[in-house]
């Protein structure tokens, strides 16, 4: 017994020197994996990172066995077809109304996803806020060529058939004003005010629901799963 003691002992550590460099092996190859799908293109927009089923934790935090995940997000990939599609639908006669379509961002218009980190309720838009645009949308306007109504709708059909996997894709009508819109109900929207500059008596919510229909555009809403 004496005798065997030291091979077991030797054995044990073999074992453990073993599963130290499988870890280090795991955790290396992790994050180099990592690194290309960060580095290639389209580049993701953000991630999240699970260990062994806790998000954030570090890889080296994994356990003997344990598995690191990492999703991503490709909104941005999925903005800018968005964008394409609806500016490839779009009629054109001055050119002004696809032109227009809008990147809407927790509720304020931005250039692109470039640099974007999202938070908590944080909601994607893209919407026209050009007046005549609702009138497109719902075919009331007279059209020089045939089908090129219904902008929105054509290209959330079309978004939905290539991404559908990957995000949540509705077509709808948001209110738009002053480079920004306010969902239903928000009587932080613009409203009519008396001569005084202040508002009428009992009418604020009234006021508010009446500019806020007339204010509906078409928007194309879309969320990351």
């Amino acid at each position: 017994m004496a005798r065997l003691q030291p091979v077991a002992l030797q054995f044990d550590g073999a074992i453990t020197a073993a599963l130290a460099q499988t870890h280090q092996q795991l955790v290396a190859l992790a994050k180099s994996e990592h690194g290309k799908v960060m580095q290639a293109s389209p580049i993701p927009s953000s991630f999240r990172r699970f260990v062994d089923g806790r998000e954030g934790a570090p890889e080296e935090a994994v356990k003997r066995f344990g598995v690191i995940e990492y999703h991503y997000q490709r909104l941005g990939e999925v903005v800018q077809v968005a964008m394409d599609t609806l500016f490839d639908l779009s009629p054109v006669l001055s050119g002004e109304y696809r032109r227009s379509h809008t990147l809407f961002v927790g509720g304020v218009a931005v250039r692109n996803l470039k640099g974007w980190q999202p938070q908590s309720g944080d909601e994607i838009y893209i919407a026209n806020p050009l007046p005549y645009a609702r009138k497109i949308e719902l075919g009331k306007m007279k059209m020089r060529v045939p089908g090129s109504e219904r902008v929105y709708a054509q290209a959330e059909q079309i978004l939905r058939r290539r991404f559908g996997n990957l995000a949540a894709i509705k077509f709808t009508f948001i209110p738009i004003a002053g480079g920004a819109f306010f969902s239903a109900g928000d009587t932080r929207g613009p409203v009519k005010r008396s001569r005084s500059g202040r508002f009428a008596k009992g009418s604020h919510a009234r006021a508010g629901a009446a500019i806020e229909q007339d204010l509906r555009r078409p928007a194309l809403y879309i969320r990351a799963y």
